[in-house]
């Protein structure tokens, strides 16, 4: 499925930030923080979608992938939904872990660096974002 059009691009780079994100959310005893991460992802690629589709002219793509991507999205919720691959995949048939062990789970000090990497990440991207814009006086549009 290579395709030039920025809609094909997009949505395939969804389609394995959310694969990733399941997977993450069956193997990890606390799936909520690759979730919110997820929807985090989403904000930022819904906004690059917007400026990268209005950059470029208008590309028709043929049907002919989306038999493709139908047939891996039915294998993927034929994996997901069948009982006997959850519960070979990551634990699903023990019983459920004190509430206070999850929660340290998250904040031990295996995960700070990773945090840290996140914060400073998303801060200087944000502030290079916010110079650019003041540079310009402009949307990111006319500045490019």
């Amino acid at each position: 499925m290579i395709s030039n059009a920025p809609h094909m691009l997009m949505f395939s780079l969804l389609a394995s930030t959310l694969l990733a994100v399941v997977l993450l959310g069956l193997l990890n005893s606390f799936p909520w923080l690759s979730y919110a991460l997820f929807l985090i992802f989403l904000g930022g690629v819904l906004i690059l979608f917007t400026y990268i589709s209005s950059l470029s002219s208008t590309h028709l793509f043929t049907s002919g992938g989306f038999k493709t991507v139908a047939s891996f999205f039915i294998l993927g919720a034929v994996l997901l939904l069948t009982p006997e691959a959850l519960s070979e995949v990551g634990g699903w048939g023990l019983p459920p872990h004190n509430i206070n062990m999850l929660i340290k789970e998250l904040f031990t000090p295996i995960f700070y660096l990773i945090y840290l990497y996140l914060f400073a990440y998303l801060l200087i991207t944000l502030l290079y974002v916010v110079v650019i814009m003041k540079i310009y006086y402009a949307p990111l549009r006319s500045a490019l």
